[in-house]
C-alpha cells in the first residue's frame, strides 16, 4: 500500500495539463500523466513502473553533448536526497526526437516522513532536434 501523500499526488497530476511524473522514495517512476505520455509517446499503462536507470537509459536526460547526465545531479535526485525542491534544464528523448525541457521537482513528505517527489516538466519551444 502506498502512502497517502503518493495517492493524493497521483490524483493531482492526473488532472493537470502540464507533464508530470511521480516517483517514490527509491526514485522509481511510479506514475506519469497524459501530458507526459504525449511528450514521450506512450501512456503509463503501457510502460508501467520504471527504475531510475531504465527511465534514464530510454529517455535521458542528456547533456549538451548528447551523453546521459549523472543521476545524482538531476532534480529528482536532489529532491529525494535533500528533501528540497530542485530545478534543471536538459534534453530528453521524446516521441518527436530529442527535445530541450525544463523540470522542477518537489519532495513529498507527510507525518511519517519522506515518500517521494512530484516532477513537472515542459518542452522548450523551438529547441528540438531529430536525434
Amino acid at each position: 500500500m502506498q502512502p497517502l501523500e503518493l495517492i493524493l499526488a497521483r490524483n493531482l497530476i492526473s488532472t493537470i495539463s502540464v507533464a508530470a511524473l511521480l516517483v517514490d522514495a527509491d526514485r522509481r517512476i511510479i506514475f506519469f500523466n497524459q501530458a507526459a505520455a504525449d511528450v514521450i509517446g506512450a501512456p503509463f499503462e503501457e510502460i508501467g513502473v520504471l527504475e531510475p536507470q531504465e527511465w534514464n537509459a530510454k529517455y535521458g536526460p542528456l547533456g549538451p553533448d548528447g551523453r546521459p547526465l549523472p543521476e545524482e545531479e538531476l532534480p529528482i535526485a536532489i529532491a529525494v536526497r535533500e528533501a528540497r525542491p530542485a530545478f534543471g534544464r536538459f534534453a530528453v528523448r521524446a516521441e518527436r526526437g530529442v527535445i530541450q525541457i525544463e523540470m522542477g521537482a518537489v519532495p513529498l513528505t507527510g507525518p511519517r516522513g519522506y515518500h517521494g517527489a512530484m516532477l513537472v516538466f515542459w518542452p522548450l519551444p523551438g529547441e528540438e532536434s531529430s536525434g
